[in-house]
């Protein structure tokens, strides 16, 4: 039987170092979409293009934007994974509680 006791307080201790990662990459979530129309409308003011079009074409094909996308995909990704690895142990401390009182009511020997 694996001992549930140490992978919840490993969990508990995993939730505990995390929290503020976990909270600075939600942060950053919130603010992707701001970031990407910021860099867009800069982007567009600089274009040389004429036209509404031309301008948004110009700046969404432009490397900076191109970054900027690729930086909230990376974020996306990080806050993603974290958030996965947060939501495992949830549910690792989830089964030490039904074990946990399976055992106190004696359904598992």
């Amino acid at each position: 039987m694996k001992d549930w006791y140490k992978q919840a307080e490993a969990a508990i201790n995993y939730l505990t170092e995390s929290e503020e990662e976990y909270a600075r990459y939600r942060g950053l979530m919130k603010s992707i979409s701001a970031r990407e129309k910021i860099c867009l409308a800069r982007l567009m003011i600089e274009s040389p293009e004429k036209t509404a079009a031309g301008k948004k074409m110009w700046a969404e094909a432009h490397e900076g934007y191109e970054k900027v996308v690729d930086e909230s995909q990376e974020i996306q990704t990080e806050c993603d994974l974290i958030t996965a690895k947060r939501d495992r142990a949830y549910q690792v401390i989830e089964i030490y509680r039904s074990v946990n009182s399976s055992l106190k009511r004696g359904n598992i020997a």
